[in-house]
């Protein structure tokens, strides 16, 4: 029996691949209602189309564009393969229907509090004063998650705050638009030409460098959609005694974009796969996404810890050029690895950056 704690993307991703190699499978989740409340951005690159098939239940708009504007205003407009904005709630709705229709069993109002380990059992405590049984546990909770506090696997946690709103503006349906500056990255995600989603990430001070995005883009707030998101560390244990760590609860998140739906689900996969076979878990997912998250903090440490504002400028301008627009088209962010060797191949310009990791 396996008993997975949070019912988000990762979480009945992973519940669905189990339960159709045979386990019997539980998800308990702590709220009400699955993808409530909204703390995420709701983007996901083409990469999606690899790992299930993209709904229009839940798909609400779908990008081909990015405009990215660096200090001074200037600006790089880039083509995209197809990214998808996703409504959080039905999404995640629709991944536990996929689920469930596999055989999982799904539990709300479940707050799991801690677990206690005899033998080869995990029993499991919850706020609602329930307790349960478990030959496998799974902690898909979240950044700060429960279930790697209560194992001793939590380990040291660095967070970056994301504050975002829902706001009424006039936009373009089909661009989305990033900003980046000394101390923050911000966004704007368009749902459709009259609403958008406005938000920033930053190690501190979230509210002024929101303020100082909202003057950029003005608009009516509707919502806000705030959160904390973990930076990647590979250091943290995603495994122990049967207990396993996967999505946000393992860091397991692109520290450059701060995305981890993707990442998180290609390490479900792996995790079924350690399962199945007997295999390391955290040999398994580091083979296939640990290089590609560990170059995505390299460029976060880079750009958002130690460039300045004329750092973000000369970026822009050497991004500007046609020849690194339509290499950058090509590529997937979910792997930026090839796509950094590529662009300094064409542009040695980019080599000056190179003194920030240092």
């Amino acid at each position: 029996m396996v008993a997975i704690i949070g019912a988000g993307p990762v979480g009945n991703h992973l519940a669905a691949q189990l339960c159709k190699q045979g386990f019997s499978v539980d998800v308990y989740e702590e709220h009400k209602v699955i993808g409530k409340p909204i703390q995420c951005t709701g983007i996901t690159t083409f990469f999606l189309n690899k790992l299930m098939k993209p709904d229009d239940s839940f798909v609400i708009n779908r990008i081909s564009r990015t405009q990215v504007f660096g200090p001074n205003g200037k600006s790089v407009e880039i083509a995209l393969p197809k990214n998808y904005i996703v409504d959080r709630t039905k999404f995640d709705a629709h991944l536990a229907a996929l689920a469930q229709s596999n055989g999982a069993k799904h539990h709300s109002n479940h707050k799991f509090i801690s677990s206690t380990r005899q033998g080869s059992q995990h029993t499991l405590h919850f706020a609602n004063g329930k307790t349960t049984s478990t030959d496998i546990l799974v902690g898909a909770d979240g950044p700060l998650s429960a279930v790697a506090k209560s194992n001793n696997m939590y380990g040291q946690r660095t967070f970056i705050v994301g504050h975002q709103a829902s706001v009424q503006i006039p936009c373009t349906e089909d661009l989305v638009e990033f900003f980046i500056d000394e101390g923050y990255f911000g966004w704007l995600v368009p749902e459709n030409n009259k609403i958008a989603r406005l938000g920033i990430c930053s190690l501190d001070k979230p509210k002024h460098y929101f303020d100082k995005l909202h003057k950029l883009r003005q608009g009516k707030i509707l919502e806000w959609q705030s959160g904390i998101i973990p930076l990647y560390d590979p250091k943290v244990t995603t495994e122990q005694d049967n207990v396993y760590l996967v999505g946000d609860a393992a860091t397991q998140v692109k520290a450059s974009t701060l995305g981890g739906i993707i990442p998180g689900m290609m390490a479900a996969e792996e995790l079924t796969k350690a399962l199945v076979t007997g295999k390391s878990y955290a040999q398994l997912w580091k083979k296939r996404i640990g290089f590609e998250l560990w170059v995505h903090l390299l460029i976060h440490k880079m750009m958002l810890q130690r460039f300045h504002t004329q750092d973000y400028n000369k970026l822009i301008k050497l991004v500007q050029q046609p020849r690194i627009t339509n290499l950058i088209t090509t590529h997937d962010r979910e792997f930026p690895s090839l796509l950094l060797a590529k662009m300094a191949f064409l542009e040695p310009r980019f080599l000056q950056f190179l003194r920030f990791l240092f």
